[in-house]
């Protein structure tokens, strides 16, 4: 049955000579007068009679003969041919990958490879062969190309594969019991060459050659087909022209085919490619091809079995939805075994793979960076095979290039990946080099892991519970161009920054019913009737996070019953997101300092860093005494990933929270709330769980909060009014009263987190600004219209302030200076201030509870969302700050 489909193209060749005799034979018979027969006199012969005088082409002459293309070759216009002499045949017989060892040992198919493969459907001077029309651009291009369609049809390729012949991946296990009839590609196959014209074009240099074909003395003026030099060009015929090559012209197979036959047991482990092969084949099916099945069965009705062609999982040129339906997620960015592998015109360029050897893998596994990895993880012995797909392809993806011009040996050392990353090789490291029809295939010595294997990013990829987390770090966006992209792979991923990231496992999400955690306690349903747990967790039947709703008691600090569940992506995009922001720290952490502020402005506290006791703590923690233990540490190129047993809950008390509930703090507040709707919404407003610093940003802040003592004596002194001063002042004078106090309470809140405890020697804005009016000279230099200054020493058992004074009658700065608490109870208290949005003005009763009760009219709580947060520490000071 297999010879039925090398029959095939021989009939559809077949039926082309009947038809251009036909349309001949009309022309001559009824259109006389429409023939020019006069010839150009520089014509020579037809094609086939020129090969056939010639005497130095019998070999060729007899592989036209044999397959019936004595008419096409002497009838049909427009041919392209690069041939070979018969001495280049004698060379072919002595060393070839078929085995054969005369022309009488080829087989019908491999003499259709000979002469189909050296054929072009069109003719071309050899020096216009590297020009092609870019249809895109609507232009000539020339000197640019360097790929064209043969005559050899995808139909030639069919073979009949069973058992160990079968590719190894898992959607192949049927057919290796089973059998199947399978095209490699059901594309055309290209030829590749390089003219003078494209070699200058793109600078390619001698050790190209050197390493393409081992050939760096190129003249100027030479065109090779492959490796394969023309010796005599343009060879000048009335249906074409004819190129003659210094040898053999064989079908190449296509990169992915490569790189299976590399995999031979007998090839040596140095160049032997089989553990790669092996895990490109898991990104492969094969694919019901009608069309092919239709072809043969129209030419042998008896043939009733169908064929299939081999896809790759890919996102150019290869299959998206598996065989039997269902979306892939886990795309290669190419189809490796696609022959016409084109990113916009064929001609243009091809792909090109790094490719390295068993060995190189081998090593990789043992030592490198994976290895390493893998080491606290289920996976304590890994062999390639037991590692999952989606840890594989950024390997694969990471060895894989678009473009063979930008992959050139003389570009080695300046490479990018496809995500912008350095992907330098040294030309040391490559064994082995073969050029495909539709790339270059370079084998390696050495394996070039992908970022995703040396960041920050690598453990949470790489672990087995830490699905929550890395499906929030892959979520995408749509950027520039309509393109989509995973903002935070990118931004951890990132080799010229250092981070220091949290990750909670999957199972830490989840606490029993009546745990007096406060883990992923949200802020939204915290400011309403009804508090929310949420217990997020990784769908493995839709690849995506869900996220269970739990009441929660706010009083008890008990988790009750859940009372439903949310799929909806934005919610799940805004909660995750606002996780991991509060989970990253840029830059490093380190024994000298506690408290860090994260990537969403939240302040966090890390103890006993480097200990097998090193916890971490957010506001909320702290003050419920709650911890996240380190379970897991590793150190990367970019910084530190530690794995935890339980989310960093955020604080979820607001600034106004903290001053109205905390009792040495009541003289302040007192003042703050002195008139309402006068000066408390100067300085708060309505807005997240409950009130607001109104002229605050997403960034994170230091409050100064004076004893009751210090604010009773500020008063009784007149530093600054008492309300009822004010409330009993003249209308005219009442307004500038209040601008006076509320000046006063702004100067105590300071722009950036400061810590007692911790070093610092700095001066820091405030959030009352200088008058445009006010020409006094101050202790800070601060000029007008800009905000008044703190300066700022601390060390690890005091923190000292020294205000922004204003010159005394004697023209001297008075040093004024106010201490912070040495209390722990009354400095180090974190606050946090959110802004939400998706209903009314974000307020958490413009949403109905978790369980739907609550505002009948309000929007479902799965529409709120986390827009931006603020957070305070709040220090208790001796003295009161003023800058007057």
């Amino acid at each position: 049955m297999k010879n039925y489909f090398l029959k095939a193209s021989y009939l559809l060749d077949k039926l082309l000579i009947i038809l251009v005799v036909s349309i001949f034979l009309f022309a001559s018979c009824t259109d006389d007068y429409y023939l020019d027969r006069t010839e150009p006199s520089f014509l020579g012969p037809n094609i086939y009679d020129y090969l056939k005088t010639d005497g130095q082409y019998t070999t060729y002459v007899k592989l036209i003969d044999d397959l019936g293309y004595k008419q096409v070759l002497q009838l049909t216009g427009s041919k392209t041919l690069f041939v070979a002499r018969d001495s280049a045949f004698n060379q072919f017989y002595l060393n070839n990958p078929w085995g054969v060892k005369s022309y009488e040992a080829l087989s019908l198919s491999q003499k259709k490879m000979l002469l189909n493969y050296s054929m072009v459907n069109n003719a071309y001077l050899l020096q216009f062969f590297s020009n092609y029309f870019d249809s895109k651009n609507n232009i000539q291009s020339e000197g640019t190309a360097m790929r064209r369609f043969t005559a050899l049809s995808a139909i030639d390729s069919i073979t009949h594969e069973i058992g160990d012949k079968v590719s190894n991946g898992s959607f192949w296990k049927y057919p290796q019991i089973k059998g199947l009839y399978v095209l490699k590609d059901n594309t055309s196959m290209p030829l590749v060459y390089f003219t003078p014209a494209f070699r200058s074009k793109y600078g390619m240099t001698s050790a190209d050659y050197k390493w393409l074909f081992g050939n760096p003395n190129i003249s100027a003026d030479e065109t090779y087909v492959f490796n394969h030099k023309i010796i005599q060009q343009d060879i000048t015929c009335k249906n074409g022209y004819i190129h003659v090559a210094d040898g053999v012209l064989l079908p190449p197979t296509n990169m992915a085919q490569y790189i299976i036959n590399s995999a031979d047991p007998s090839y040596k482990p140095e160049i032997s490619t089989s553990i790669f092969s092996k895990l490109l084949e898991r990104f492969s099916a094969p694919y019901y091809d009608p069309a092919s099945t239709v072809l043969n069965r129209i030419l042998h009705p008896e043939f009733t079995d169908s064929i299939f062609v081999k896809r790759y999982f890919s996102s150019v040129g290869g299959a998206s939805f598996y065989p039997k339906g269902g979306k892939i997620t886990n795309l290669l960015p190419y189809d490796p075994g696609w022959n016409s592998y084109a990113t916009s015109n064929i001609s243009a360029d091809m792909a090109a793979m790094f490719v390295p050897s068993d060995n190189a893998m081998m090593d990789y596994l043992t030592t490198g960076s994976l290895r390493i990895l893998l080491k606290g993880d289920a996976l304590t012995h890994p062999t390639w095979d037991s590692i999952p797909d989606n840890i594989i392809l950024p390997l694969l993806k990471r060895h894989m290039r678009v473009s063979f011009l930008e992959s050139l040996p003389s570009r080695f050392s300046k490479m990018i990946d496809d995500v912008g990353y350095k992907f330098a090789v040294s030309s040391d490291d490559v064994k082995k080099s073969y050029t495909a029809v539709n790339g270059q295939v370079y084998v390696t010595n050495k394996v070039y892991p992908p970022v995703d294997y040396v960041s920050v990013y690598s453990p949470i990829l790489l672990s087995s519970n830490t699905k929550v987390l890395n499906s929030a770090i892959n979520i995408t966006e749509t950027g520039y161009n309509s393109t989509l992209f995973a903002f935070y792979k990118l931004y951890l991923n990132s080799l010229d920054s250092k981070y220091t990231v949290f990750v909670p496992t999957d199972e830490s999400f989840f606490k029993k019913s009546g745990d007096q955690s406060f883990s992923c306690l949200d802020p939204v349903a915290y400011g309403q009737t009804k508090a929310a747990f949420l217990k997020y967790w990784y769908n493995t039947k839709s690849s995506s996070v869900n996220c269970t709703l739990y009441l929660y008691d706010k009083v008890a600090g008990v988790v009750g019953d859940s009372v439903g569940v949310i799929t909806d992506p934005a919610f799940i995009k805004n909660r995750l997101w606002n996780l991991l922001d509060n989970h990253i720290v840029v830059g490093t952490v380190n024994a000298d300092k506690k408290f860090y502020i994260t990537k969403a402005n939240d302040i966090i506290s890390v103890d006993n860093l480097g200990a097998n006791n090193m916890s971490v703590q957010g506001g909320a923690d702290i003050r419920k005494g709650t911890v996240c233990n380190v379970t897991n540490t590793y150190n990367q190129e970019n910084g530190t990933t530690y794995l935890i047993d339980k989310p960093i809950q955020t604080g979820l008390k607001s600034v106004y929270k903290v001053l109205s509930e905390t009792r040495e703090f009541s003289g302040f507040y007192k003042l703050l709330i002195g008139i309402p709707d006068t000066c408390i919404t100067q300085i708060f407003t309505a807005q997240g769980i409950d009130q607001g610093v109104k002229f605050y940003k997403a960034f994170n802040y230091t409050l100064y909060v004076p004893t009751n003592a210090a604010i009773q004596n500020a008063l009784d002194t007149h530093v600054i009014p008492t309300w009822d001063s004010v409330y009993n002042s003249s209308p005219a004078d009442k307004g500038r009263q209040i601008r006076r106090i509320v000046r006063f309470l702004k100067y105590h809140f300071q722009d950036n987190a400061v810590f007692f405890g911790q070093d610092v020697n700095n001066q820091f804005q405030t959030a009352t600004m200088k008058d445009a009016t006010d020409n006094a000279s101050t202790y800070w230099s601060t000029g007008r219209n800009r905000y008044f200054k703190i300066g700022v020493v601390g060390n690890n058992s005091s923190l000292t302030l020294t205000l922004d004074s204003k010159l005394d009658g004697k023209g001297v700065f008075p040093i004024r200076t106010a201490s912070v608490s040495s209390d722990p109870t009354l400095h180090n208290i974190i606050a946090k201030d959110y802004t939400f949005s998706g209903a009314g003005n974000g307020y958490p009763n413009d949403f109905k509870n978790i369980d739907n009760t609550g505002n009948s009219a309000g929007k479902a709580y799965s529409t709120s969302m986390i827009s931006t947060s603020a957070s305070t520490v709040i220090h208790q000071i001796d003295q009161v700050l003023t800058f007057e």
